[in-house]
C-alpha cells in the first residue's frame, strides 16, 4: 500500500504544484519542507526493501 502512495504520479504532481505555489509567494521553507519529508519517506522505504531483499542470500556470499 505504501509503495503505491509513494510512487503515485498524482502525489508527485501535487508536491510540484505546492512547491511552485510556495516559491511564487516567497515561502521557501514550505516549498522545501514537504518534498523533503516525501524524499525521506522514499529513502526509508527503499532502505527497508533492500534490507529485506538482502537477508535471503547472506549465506551464499560467505562461502
Amino acid at each position: 500500500m505504501i509503495n503505491e502512495v509513494l510512487h503515485s504520479r498524482l502525489i508527485a504532481f501535487f508536491l510540484g504544484l505546492w512547491a511552485m505555489y510556495c516559491a511564487s509567494i516567497g515561502a521557501y521553507d514550505g516549498a522545501l519542507f514537504i518534498p523533503f519529508i516525501y524524499g525521506m519517506l522514499l529513502l526509508l522505504n527503499h532502505m527497508d526493501q533492500k534490507k529485506s531483499d538482502g537477508a535471503g542470500n547472506a549465506d551464499a556470499r560467505n562461502k
